[in-house]
């Protein structure tokens, strides 16, 4: 976004771009390529002994940054006097790496003391506390006064005129914090930043009724809207609105027929001679809301259980549930080496036959599935006949609610505009991947054989019974597969096209799945990736674009295979042949 200076920086580019002959020579004389890549660095560099993480981090930056005229944002956000200081950045998370044996340490920009949005650093090191690459999203200093002269109360206040509610609904909220924000018309403010608002404008409400989402029917996260607001801490102009929307004992092993009439074995626990529906080492609980409103008194509902390990045909729903959000915690643990949604083994609460604002005496037909204050919730399509089917049994569509979690967890991507596209695009992504790849490990079948893979996303579920989503055809859903088409809407549509614009990301992500080599093999496995993505989203800053979901990808491609200069540069023009065909570069 404006007002930011990106900077990617990797150690294997300066092996490869200026001394690629002699980083190779030095391989051919026994030098490891990480030794080899460290000495074109800076090869009469003095060995530095680093105590922390955090220090070493500091240390490269401020190498790196200082006096660098032709990005004042970097230097000014270091302290040459004191590169351990450096009162700009502020060490947020230590992410370990271990599919790259490295560790990220992200930091957060901060100017007087508040923070930027959207500001942030991640540095990469070794576990020798050698730098391996750089990804910044930097701000200069905004020139705003930091000290506020609106009250948090009255900049409350003109959230309640604007949703034309009474500010007593409001009094509740939660207290707002204070940060910087850079809009889109070049501008900084200052703004309070409050979260976990009830209340919306009455134009984002009515678009609400009607937005394309993942189901047939209105989301809670559209209706009961879990607002973001930033208000002008000096004017009070409100500058951005959006949706943001323990135990420990051995399983016991439970099996059942699902939705889909095929017979499934999944993870539970005996407690006191009854088989629950709770899988204590992922920690999964699986509720049955039995058709009663998701904000009911009753919500979640009953704990599902059975008299027996074998819960038969008894709750279709719950068995689909259950083991589909099985699935994808096994593929977030198996193959991203992540504990868990929130990569800190949270809780998964799954609750089957919901229902929404339906009229009383209506059929509860809630054709819907989200992923809602932290849990997923199931609606129902009915047949002819009358039989409830439960939107539990699509696991891509499952895959792409819970990567929502994912995503909160990690870039936390603003959902307005180009953020909230590729928040819903990297859902996408993981959705077809985890429901292709999972489908056919379970059926003997090459995950890697991308003949037999289904590009769409919730087939059948669009309007007329088409799917929701083509990633090998966007158009057909009548989505833009180019940049060129991008479709600016205001943020009450769709959060800004969030659900229209993603698919040009998708396509991007489609033809990295696909790429082939000059010899026609394939250019990358399926978890290579899977990880690509994942590594990638860890990265993002909060208000991301397209591009830099590029350039960022290219950093994550080097340290994977930064062990052959050769093959790291093949991965890196296969990922630039994929962008540049969809118009991202």
């Amino acid at each position: 976004m404006p007002g930011f200076t990106r900077y990617h920086f990797h150690a294997i580019d300066q092996a490869m771009q200026s001394v690629g002959p002699i980083a190779l020579g030095a391989l051919a004389s026994g030098m490891t390529v990480e030794e080899a890549t460290l000495a074109a660095v800076a090869p009469e560099a003095p060995s530095i002994t680093f105590h922390t993480d955090e220090a070493a981090a500091r240390h490269y930056m401020d190498t790196l940054w200082s006096g660098q005229d032709e990005f004042p944002a970097l230097a000014a956000a270091t302290a040459p006097e004191q590169p351990e200081v450096m009162p700009d950045l502020r060490a947020a998370t230590v992410q370990e790496s271990p599919l790259m044996n490295t560790r990220v340490i992200h930091f957060e920009q901060s100017a007087n003391n508040v923070p930027i949005l959207g500001g942030k650093a991640s540095v990469e090191l070794t576990q020798e506390r050698e730098l391996i690459s750089i990804d910044a999203h930097v701000a200069e200093m905004p020139n705003v006064d930091a000290v506020a002269t609106l009250s948090p109360a009255d900049a409350r206040d003109r959230i309640a005129a604007l949703c034309a509610v009474q500010p007593t609904s409001l009094a509740g909220v939660p207290a707002p914090t204070i940060c910087y924000f850079h809009d889109h018309d070049d501008v900084w403010h200052l703004v309070y930043e409050f979260e976990h608002i009830g209340a919306a404008p009455d134009a984002l409400r009515q678009s609400a009724e009607t937005a394309r989402g993942h189901g047939l029917d209105p989301s809670p996260r559209m209706l009961l809207l879990d607002m973001t607001y930033l208000v002008d801490a000096h004017s009070g102009e409100i500058v951005l609105y959006y949706s943001a929307t323990p135990w420990f004992d051995l399983p016991t092993h439970c099996e059942g027929i699902d939705e889909l009439s095929a017979h499934q074995t999944f993870d539970g626990l005996i407690n006191g001679g009854v088989f629950e529906m709770r899988d204590p080492v992922r920690m999964l609980r699986t509720f049955d809301l039995k058709f009663d409103d998701i904000n009911a008194p009753t919500a979640p509902g009953t704990l599902v259980s059975n008299a027996a390990a074998d819960f038969a045909n008894a709750n279709t729903a719950a068995v689909s549930a259950h083991v589909n959000a099985t699935r994808v915690f096994d593929f977030y643990n198996d193959v991203l080496k992540r504990n868990g949604v929130d990569g800190n083994r949270m809780e998964l609460i799954s609750i089957v036959n919901c229902t929404y604002r339906l009229p009383a005496g209506a059929p509860a037909n809630w054709r819907n599935a989200v992923w809602f204050r932290k849990q997923m919730l199931y609606g129902q399509l009915f047949d002819t006949a009358g039989t409830p089917h439960s939107l539990s049994r699509y696991l891509d569509v499952i895959a792409h609610e819970l990567t929502h979690g994912l995503t909160e967890s990690t870039a936390g991507l603003k959902y307005i505009f180009e953020s909230g596209a590729l928040n819903e695009s990297f859902s996408d992504i993981f959705g077809v991947i985890i429901a292709n790849y999972t489908n056919a490990k379970a059926q003997g079948r090459d995950p890697n054989d991308l003949s037999t893979w289904s590009w769409e996303i919730g087939t059948t579920l669009a309007a007329g019974g088409g799917p929701l989503r083509d990633f090998s055809d966007p158009t057909r859903t009548g989505d833009p597969d180019h940049k060129s088409k991008y479709v600016n809407k205001s943020a009450n549509d769709d959060a800004g096209g969030v659900h229209t614009n993603s698919n040009i990301h998708n396509k991007a992500a489609y033809n990295i799945l696909t790429a082939t080599d000059a010899n026609g093999a394939r250019a990358f496995s399926v978890t290579d990736v899977a990880q690509l993505y994942y590594y990638t989203l860890t990265r993002l800053s909060v208000f991301a674009t397209f591009l830099d979901t590029r350039a960022t990808m290219k950093s994550i491609a080097k340290t994977i295979w930064g062990g052959d200069l050769h093959v790291a540069q093949q991965k890196i023009d296969a990922i630039d042949a994929a962008y540049d065909k969809v118009g991202i570069q």
